[in-house]
């Protein structure tokens, strides 16, 4: 009888032992990264998300927004994790989770249970991590990204730097977020030709490539 009623005790004191450890770790391994992250400035601070490379085509005015593709589900999916999770994330829910975990074991005498402490701090760390994660989102949305994306190149007037005419590829010159930046370019129209210097208007961007129209095209059929 006395044998088994020591089996739960030494179960309990087992998932504790484990816990403890699991606790160290995280506070090791997520306390650890944010050290380095600061000393060095946020440099090692990986805010990993995921993105998705869009197409952008303008067809008589119309603009629509299309993947390499089509946007599968998986994509979709992968977009929407994003918002939620992220290296950052993690280590800052690693951070929490082994600190609140450590602190509730050892630095208090309130006699929480292994699972109750477990709870706290799953929870402390979830919030935690999701507060910071989506405080950065934020700060990135609103202050803007300077890296040019494909629409950001539709519409706009180019001059072409390396002449072409279709179907062969030549470049152009734009200016793109206030910097200018130089493309690979090929002519929208089969028949149309275009000499070093000459104005165009960027109306797609596909694969690091501008598809392009005269100005004079581009202006009749916008009007």
């Amino acid at each position: 009888m006395i044998e088994l009623l020591a089996v739960p005790l030494i179960l309990a004191a087992s998932l504790l032992a484990t816990m403890t450890t699991i606790y160290w770790i995280c506070a090791i391994l997520g306390g650890g990264l944010l050290v380095i992250s600061t000393m060095t400035g946020g440099d090692a601070d990986v805010g990993g998300h995921v993105d998705a490379d869009f197409d952008v085509d303008v067809d008589a005015g119309d603009v629509s927004i299309e993947h390499a593709g089509h946007l599968d589900a998986a994509s979709a999916g992968a977009m929407s994790l994003s918002a939620w999770l992220s290296m950052r994330f993690v280590v800052f829910f690693m951070a929490v989770f082994g600190i609140v975990g450590l602190g509730l074991t050892y630095l208090t005498e309130s006699g929480v249970s292994a699972g109750l402490t477990l709870g706290i701090a799953l929870v402390a760390g979830v919030c935690v991590g999701q507060i910071v994660h989506q405080l950065v989102r934020a700060v990135q949305r609103n202050s803007g990204d300077s890296t040019p994306r494909p629409q950001d190149y539709v519409n706009k007037l180019a001059r072409v730097n390396i002449a072409f005419s279709a179907p062969d590829k030549g470049e152009v010159a734009l200016q793109v977020r206030g910097t200018k930046r130089y493309v690979p370019a090929v002519a929208k129209r089969s028949e149309a030709a275009f000499a070093r210097g000459d104005d165009v208007v960027v109306v797609s961007y596909r694969g690091g490539v501008a598809e392009v129209v005269s100005r004079e095209d581009f202006e009749q059929l916008h009007g």
